[in-house]
């Protein structure tokens, strides 16, 4: 008997509702066989984690989930201790500025071998080995992605790299670890790479010679047809069926994601007295009430959230001006206002800088002192600036290359659909009051 959260909703484990998608999942099994590291990408809570865990269980591989603070010789290093190989730190000449290839870390590697001298990553030991087990220590980098290849290949290591939230690296260590990709392609470590982002090649365009070393699999778009077969296979495992009426309702307000839709669905259920599989000929859901029910809730939800998270972001960085008598330009302040006014149908296409630098200059306090390198600073460094008011996930970003922002929380759309953003705005604190 299966519980509703184990059925619908978002979670950290498989739901029983997964499906999958001809022209995702086989293309994902597909790749685990090239040789090829795999980029999977999309907006966040579309499904990247559930598909890569479906195929590649994380307590199996090795997982590491990166932050804005996450230098690359962190993420060496969670490698290694995941794997139980002891380092000691000798002497670092890492510049805290610099997050450049050529940093070293000097380091040593203890690691346990057995019998004729054979490394094993695993921490099973018969009895047998454990009276044979002897360690041995090895110098190495651990900024050199060369040196961590040929210790991972010292344990006869053959699992995948996971590594989670790559958009939240800046651009120079996403840039850094792109270059050292490439070692470790060539020397059959392979990494798969989750992030929140639209553009495809998003590591080939730090490194071109990633070129036929990297497979991409974007988790978008989902379809109306994939959202019934979720329903389908959903209601099987609860032993219940949903009218037309309440389906029709739950997919057209779930403005494309599979997260939002979930929720839905766990909701509709929730509200309908469904928390478990049903029993003998089970129950069938016609109420449109149970819809209403789920769509109020999540509105609330995400209204709440997506508020305060704005209302954060508003309140971040402050650019001041050289003339310190001057108020400082907040612009922060004034991006969110920016997506209150443009909403929903604005902003599902992409905001592109030209528009919001107009948009901002049209009813800023100072616009003649907004400098393109000011609006600069305020774009690239959102990654950076969300984390740091830790709004998790992310609401949007900025694509340098197409000089575009985008909202990358599917959640956050349905927010501005059902929102009142003129109020909103209207009540939205002022930093310069």
């Amino acid at each position: 008997m299966a519980q509703l959260s184990e059925v619908f909703g978002v979670s950290p484990n498989q739901v029983l509702s997964y499906v999958e998608r001809n022209n995702i999942d086989e293309k994902f099994q597909r790749f685990l066989g090239t040789g090829n590291h795999i980029v999977v990408y999309g907006a966040s809570k579309q499904g990247k984690t559930a598909l890569v865990s479906r195929y590649l269980p994380y307590d199996e591989n090795v997982v590491v989930r990166l932050t804005p603070n996450t230098n690359i010789s962190d993420v060496y290093a969670s490698i290694l201790r995941q794997l139980g190989i002891e380092i000691e730190i000798g002497s670092e000449s890492e510049n805290s500025i610099s997050s450049s290839a050529t940093v070293g870390i000097k380091a040593k590697a203890k690691l346990l071998l057995f019998g004729e001298g054979e490394a094993n990553a695993s921490a099973k030991l018969e009895a047998g080995d454990k009276q044979k087990k002897i360690s041995k220590t090895i110098p190495f980098n651990l900024a050199v992605a060369q040196d961590i290849s040929e210790l991972l290949h010292t344990i006869n290591f053959d699992k995948k790299v996971i590594l989670e939230n790559f958009h939240y690296l800046d651009e120079e260590k996403q840039r850094e670890l792109a270059f050292d990709l490439r070692t470790f392609q060539e020397t059959g470590i392979i990494f798969v790479i989750l992030g929140v982002w639209r553009k495809k090649d998003k590591l080939r365009n730090f490194c071109t010679d990633l070129t036929d070393r990297v497979d991409d699999i974007p988790v978008e778009p989902w379809v109306e047809p994939d959202f019934r077969k979720v329903i389908r296979k959903g209601s099987q495992e609860l032993n219940i069926s949903i009218s037309e009426s309440v389906i029709s309702r739950i997919i057209s307000n779930s403005f494309g994601s599979i997260g939002v839709l979930q929720e839905l669905l766990r909701e509709c259920c929730a509200a309908a007295g469904v928390t478990e599989t049903c029993t003998g000929d089970g129950r069938h859901l016609a109420d449109d009430s149970y819809a209403d029910a789920a769509l109020s809730k999540k509105c609330d939800d995400y209204r709440e959230n997506h508020q305060q998270d704005l209302e954060l972001l508003a309140s971040g960085n402050v650019t001041h001006s050289k003339d310190k008598e001057k108020v400082p330009l907040h612009l922060p302040y004034y991006l969110v206002r920016v997506i209150a006014q443009k909403g929903y149908d604005g902003i599902i296409g992409g905001l592109s800088r030209a528009d919001i630098t107009d948009s901002i200059k049209a009813m800023h306090h100072r616009p003649e002192d907004v400098r393109p390198s000011d609006m600069s600073n305020l774009l690239h460094n959102l990654s950076s600036l969300q984390f740091k008011k830790k709004i998790n996930p992310p609401l949007i970003d900025y694509d340098k290359g197409k000089r575009m922002l985008f909202a990358i929380d599917s959640t956050f759309f349905y927010f501005l659909k059902n929102s009142n953003l003129a109020q909103f705005e209207e009540e939205l604190p002022s930093p310069m009051e």
